[in-house]
Order: structure tokens, then C-alpha cells, then sequence
């Protein structure tokens, strides 16, 4: 294909451009098209299994499930792993006349096993090697369901029954495979979606909704997997990495500047930047996914940088003028800081945003972070800016009261 940054149609467009052409070819049962998105999530948008040892419950609950996403807006390419396979007779049993004969279930399977599978009954060594015989029926008995009418199974008299007095017999398709869960069988129910229009999770929440398993299939389980059970994984890695990205940081600051409240004022610009990576995926509709998110906890190192150079500042005139009062060391250090923050925030914003529009050249992959970032710090600097020396006269105003309550006096080097 065209290389990506080069062609004006994306993956997804080229796919449905496929599908409307392919509908038109005759003697295609199924088609599915996937697209290699490459890291997580993996496999199909929508996986869901269905789990449990009762054949015609599972084989109805699939079926209902495939109905229901069938009827849902964006959903397409369902398939279920089920397959038909090869013809095979079916001997369903009338138990009331088998118990009347006086065999058992195991007596009838353990025959026609015998006829069509045979048994090993003894073993002659020729020279250096053991010949095996079987005993098993011909070949021409083992392809005619009339001569399987015709089996005879001994019951416990000794009396030889005849199998098509017991049972019925009729031709259907087998399974072409078996698929276990956790050593149950298990359907597994897969499809994609168009992201314009819905998302894995939510189609498959819809689908699930109103269905009580106790009820109505008290047998059975489900088991969601796929992309909506890779994100949720994801997230949840991303979510504890961003909670120790923080951790870390407000550590360090700690340290740094020996105050409890001054590193907590520093990490309020997290939530600035969360601000307007929200705002810029939502006018750019685009889906907050996995890469979006990972370009977040990256996010949360370079926003607090702004507010850490602010507060350094103005502890370091502090220091240095302590005859000063203190609203006069925030709008000095606001205005000697003022340059340097909004010339490196403009700085990385603008090596940033390229990548993330595809000038000069597109990655799928790094654009949703270089977005994320990017807006993160455009909407973080400003409002820095001006709410931190805000934020900063509400810690001194919190020191003082302390200390008034203690009946200390405030020398504004609290660890407050």
C-alpha cells in the first residue's frame, strides 16, 4: 500500500471501500477484514465467550448474543468459532425402551465404538516386530446407516438387542472443532466496530444488558474479552503508573522545597493539563485511548515544571529579601519567571503539535501523545500562571492562621 503519510484515504476508509466492492462477489459465504493497529489493545474489538457444559444452552445464549449486536449501529464482521464441520449420524437414544431392554447408555456407546473404532483384542511378534489385531466392523457396514440399525448390543440377560429398536438415527453436521475455557467449552462470539459510530465497550455493554444468566441460562457464564477487556487492563496499568508518576514528584518536591503544601501547589498544574487534553480530543474527535493516555502520565513531568521554576523563585526571594512582604516576592517572581516559562512552553508545544497534525510526515502511533501533550501544556501554562500566585497567597494565609492558633509567629518558613 501507499504509504501512510503519503495516501489521503487511512486504513478504516480503505477497508469500507473494500467491503462495498466485495458485497458484490457472488458465492462468499463470510468475509472479515482486519486492520493490524500494531501494541494494545489486541485482538478483536469484541470478544465475548460463552461458557458452560450444556450444549443447547450455550449454542442459544451465542446465538442470542450475535442477534442482539447484529442489531447495534456500527457493529460489523460478527463470527462465532462454532463451525460446522463434517456430516455424522446421530444416534439419539429413547431411554424409556433402552431401560426396558435392559442396556445402558454406556453399553451402546461402548459397542458402537467397538464396531466403528475397534478394539485391539491381541498382539503376534513377527521377527523384531508386534502386529496388532483389531477386531472392528468391515468397511462397507461402517458407511451404511442400515447396517448400523442392524448392530446388536448385549444387554445384562445376554440377550442381543437390536440398536434400531432403541434408538433413532439421523444425519447432521459435527463440529469442526472444540474450544475450552477454563476445561469448559466455550462459543466465542467476535466483531469489529466503526469507532464513528460506537466503541467495543459500549456495544458490548448493550448487548449484555438485561440478560439474566441465573434466570434463563442458569448454566452458563460469559466472559468479556477482547479489546474491551484490554483496555480496561491497560487503563489500569496507566492509572497506577500515573498515581506513582505523581507520588514520585510530590516526593522530590518534598525534598526539595521542605514544605508539606508548596509540592501539592506544584501538582496542581496535573489537573491543569488534564484540562486540556479533554477539551482537545474533544474538538478534534478523537477517541481518548490507550496512546492519549500514555502520553498523559508524560504529560504530568513537564507540566509541573512551570510552577516548580514559579515557587522556586519566589522562595529564593524570600530568602534573599526577607524585609519584603510576601505579595511582593510572588509578583516579582511572576514577572522575572514570566519569560522563561512561556518561552519553553512554546518551545515544546511547537515541536510537538507538528507531530501531532502529521506535518512533515505522520506516525498513528505518536500523534494521540504528541496531542495530549502538547494541548496539555498549552492549557497548563496559563492557567499556572495565574492561579498559582493565587494558590501561593492561600498558603500563606493558611500559614499565618496556624501559627496565630498556635500562638507562634509567622516567620514564613513554615513546613506549611
Amino acid at each position: 500500500m501507499t504509504p501512510f503519510a503519503t495516501r489521503e484515504r487511512n486504513a478504516d476508509q480503505i477497508v469500507e471501500w473494500l467491503r462495498e466492492r466485495m458485497a458484490r462477489v457472488e458465492g462468499v459465504d463470510r468475509l472479515r477484514f482486519v486492520i493490524d493497529d500494531g501494541g494494545p489493545p489486541v485482538g478483536r474489538p469484541i470478544t465475548i465467550r460463552v461458557v458452560g457444559s450444556n450444549d443447547e444452552q450455550r449454542d442459544s445464549l451465542a446465538s442470542l448474543i450475535l442477534e442482539r449486536l447484529e442489531r447495534i449501529d456500527g457493529v460489523k464482521d460478527l463470527d462465532r468459532d462454532d463451525k460446522a464441520g463434517k456430516d455424522q449420524i446421530v444416534i439419539d437414544l429413547d431411554y424409556v425402551r433402552l431401560a426396558n431392554a435392559g442396556l445402558s447408555v454406556a453399553d451402546v456407546a461402548r459397542n458402537v465404538r467397538l464396531a466403528f473404532d475397534g478394539e485391539v483384542v491381541t498382539s503376534v511378534r513377527y521377527g523384531d516386530e508386534d502386529v496388532e489385531f483389531r477386531v472392528i466392523l468391515e468397511p462397507r457396514a461402517r458407511h451404511a446407516q442400515d447396517d448400523l440399525q442392524e448392530l446388536l448390543v448385549t444387554n445384562q440377560e445376554g440377550r442381543f438387542i437390536r440398536l434400531g429398536d432403541v434408538a433413532r438415527f439421523r444425519i447432521a453436521s459435527g463440529p469442526s472443532n472444540f474450544y475450552h475455557y477454563d476445561f469448559e467449552r466455550t462459543i466465542t462470539v467476535t466483531g469489529d466496530v466503526d469507532l464513528s459510530r460506537t466503541t467495543p465497550l459500549k456495544a458490548t455493554t448493550e448487548a449484555l444488558a438485561e440478560l439474566d444468566l441465573d434466570r434463563d441460562w442458569p448454566d452458563m457464564r460469559l466472559v468479556v474479552g477482547g479489546e474491551a477487556e484490554e483496555t480496561t487492563a491497560s487503563m489500569q496499568s496507566l492509572l497506577i503508573a500515573f498515581v506513582a508518576a505523581a507520588l514520585g514528584i510530590y516526593l522530590l518536591l518534598l525534598l526539595l522545597f521542605n514544605s508539606v503544601f508548596q509540592p501539592l501547589l506544584v501538582i496542581l498544574a496535573i489537573p491543569f493539563g488534564l484540562i486540556g487534553v479533554i477539551a482537545a480530543f474533544a474538538l478534534h474527535q478523537e477517541p481518548l485511548g490507550f496512546l492519549a493516555m500514555l502520553g498523559v502520565v508524560g504529560l504530568t513531568g513537564i507540566v509541573v515544571n512551570d510552577s516548580l521554576i514559579l515557587v522556586n523563585e519566589v522562595n529564593h526571594l524570600r530568602e534573599s529579601r526577607p524585609e519584603k512582604p510576601f505579595a511582593w516576592a510572588v509578583v516579582e517572581a511572576a514577572k522575572v519567571r514570566l519569560r522563561p516559562v512561556v518561552l519553553t512552553s512554546v518551545t515544546t508545544v511547537a515541536g510537538l503539535l507538528p507531530m501531532a497534525y502529521g506535518l512533515g510526515g505522520s506516525d498513528p502511533f505518536a500523534a494521540p501523545m504528541a496531542l495530549a501533550m502538547g494541548y496539555g501544556i498549552l492549557f497548563a501554562t496559563p492557567l499556572t500562571l495565574i492561579l498559582l500566585p493565587c494558590l501561593l497567597h492561600v498558603q500563606e494565609d493558611l500559614s499565618r492562621l496556624v501559627h496565630r492558633a498556635l500562638g507562634q509567629r509567622h516567620t514564613g518558613d513554615s513546613a506549611l
